[in-house]
């Protein structure tokens, strides 16, 4: 997947690491999904793979700066 879509398919790899459990790979690449305006950071809020990650601060941080309504 890499191989082909690179940093394209950002928001991809931090669903894949968050639900391999590999919470430190899937916030590096939510981290490079941000600047990149990756499209998929619109599910941020309900995705529901990525809930291994909400409790950390880099998630957190990174939520806030999207401006999600209330």
């Amino acid at each position: 997947m890499k191989a082909v879509w690179g940093e394209h398919a950002a928001y991809q790899y931090v669903e894949i690491y968050a639900q391999w459990g590999d919470v430190p790979q899937a916030l590096e690449w939510l981290e490079k999904a941000l600047p990149l305006r990756d499209a998929g950071l619109a599910l941020l809020k309900r995705d529901d793979l990525l809930d291994p990650l909400r409790s950390e601060p880099r998630f957190q941080a990174i939520e806030r700066a999207l401006k999600f309504p209330n």
